[in-house]
């Protein structure tokens, strides 16, 4: 990871396609978290941007409900969508499973800055993922297995570039 300057303004750059990193269980190598912030329903978005050359497989990734390295959600922006890919995942104290009701044939991948945004509601559980459109969900799910943890944004294994991270929670 590092800091890099674009133009006028500085990113948080996924340099290296392989991290060192080891995940207990099958899951995304490379993974940068906010710290000291932990949160139940939110809103997060995001500008984010493949630097990776073209492949079926491109690929990046948003983490949220993060409890440890075995205990998380995911959201897989796939260029072409498999059991794998194109997804929304739950990492829970095994490999990581598909948790989506719907998504896309695939994330559009282009060279340029993409937005993103999750909307996640604990009590009914929904989860809901916009790419680009942020008023149409590419990818829902339901799920209450993890009611609380960090946020967080990085790739299986695939490089790239974020900027703009925003959190919106509920007020109490």
């Amino acid at each position: 990871w590092s800091l890099i300057r674009q133009e006028d303004n500085h990113v948080i750059a996924l340099t290296k396609k392989n991290s060192d990193f080891k995940p207990p269980f099958r899951s995304t190598l490379n993974r940068n978290l906010v710290r000291n912030l932990e949160v139940g329903s939110f809103v997060m978005d995001i500008r984010f941007q493949s630097t990776i050359a073209d492949y079926p497989h491109r690929s990046l990734c948003l983490f949220f409900g993060y409890k440890d390295d075995a205990h998380l959600y995911y959201v897989h922006f796939g260029k072409k969508t498999d059991d794998h890919a194109n997804q929304i995942f739950i990492v829970n104290n095994e490999a990581r499973k598909k948790i989506s009701t719907k998504t896309t044939d695939g994330t559009p991948w282009t060279d340029g800055w993409h937005r993103a945004r999750i909307v996640r509601n604990v009590e009914s559980g929904e989860i809901t993922v916009y790419f680009d459109d942020l008023t149409t969900p590419v990818m829902t799910a339901t799920d209450k297995t993890f009611t609380s943890g960090r946020i967080g944004f990085g790739s299986f294994d695939d490089i790239g570039n974020f900027d703009d991270l925003r959190i919106y929670v509920p007020e109490k």
